[in-house]
């Protein structure tokens, strides 16, 4: 009796917090990070798996994404970013998991929507030189991100993202542009182009998934992807959930 009460208050809880929410804007599955800004005081976690195929016999794992936001002001959130990773060669028999190095930053509100002027941000972050040996960089690597957004109807949102970070001795290019469809219950449907310029290489890659915002402040994600260009992974899939409070 008392676990069943215990249980109901939990749910009540959520389902009080919820009502204080607006719907949460996530940055995930998307590579295209949201251009809004997390409301002053609220927190929101995701959490996201990843499998990556490299090649037949080489595989990239996030077990553990975590990436939690704080609205410190209006207009102004901080981000922490920690993943658990994992890699696989079947070919060798040789497997590594690890800690990634910690990512931290902020995003800064700067344009309001108006007709065809699009809401934008802009993130600013830097990866440190930290974490396990295997996965850590040899020098912090810092990131500048533009995000934008667009309502194009009632159905359809648009959202572009352009950017570069500067790992040593080189720096890496990047942009995404993701389609979404707003289903009936909470269900959006995504589409996204995406790629890396770096040491005059391209990467090009498509990613496709279904978002499920089962309420104010949850929601779950699923997804899957291919490479487009010779030097991308082959495919990746990824699932994740999100909560805010």
């Amino acid at each position: 009796m008392k676990k069943l009460l215990f249980l109901l208050s939990v749910l009540g809880a959520g389902a009080s917090m919820a009502q204080d929410f607006d719907p949460i804007v996530t940055d995930r599955p998307t590579q295209s990070a949201a251009a809004s800004v997390m409301p002053q005081g609220k927190f929101l976690l995701e959490y996201g798996f990843l499998k990556e195929t490299q090649t037949t016999d080489i595989f990239n794992y996030t077990y553990a994404n975590f990436h939690l936001r704080y609205g410190v002001v209006e207009g102004v959130e901080i981000r922490l970013t920690q993943n658990y990773l994992g890699f696989k060669d079947n070919t060798s028999d040789m497997s590594e998991t690890g800690l990634s190095p910690l990512t931290i930053g902020t995003k800064v509100h700067l344009v309001e929507e108006n007709g065809a002027v699009p809401q934008i941000s802009v993130i600013g972050q830097i990866t440190l030189a930290n974490g396990d040996n295997n996965f850590k960089p040899s020098q912090a690597i810092p990131e500048l991100r533009l995000n934008f957004a667009n309502t194009l109807s009632d159905k359809f949102s648009l959202g572009y993202n352009l950017g570069m970070n500067f790992p040593e001795d080189n720096s890496t290019s990047f942009y995404s542009v993701v389609l979404g469809y707003a289903l009936a219950d909470g269900f959006t449907l995504f589409a996204e182009p995406y790629g890396f310029f770096s040491d005059g290489n391209a990467d090009h890659r498509f990613n496709t998934g279904l978002i499920y915002l089962a309420s104010n402040n949850l929601q779950f994600d699923v997804s899957v992807g291919w490479g487009l260009s010779d030097i991308s992974p082959d495919s990746f899939i990824s699932f994740g959930a999100a909560f805010g409070f």
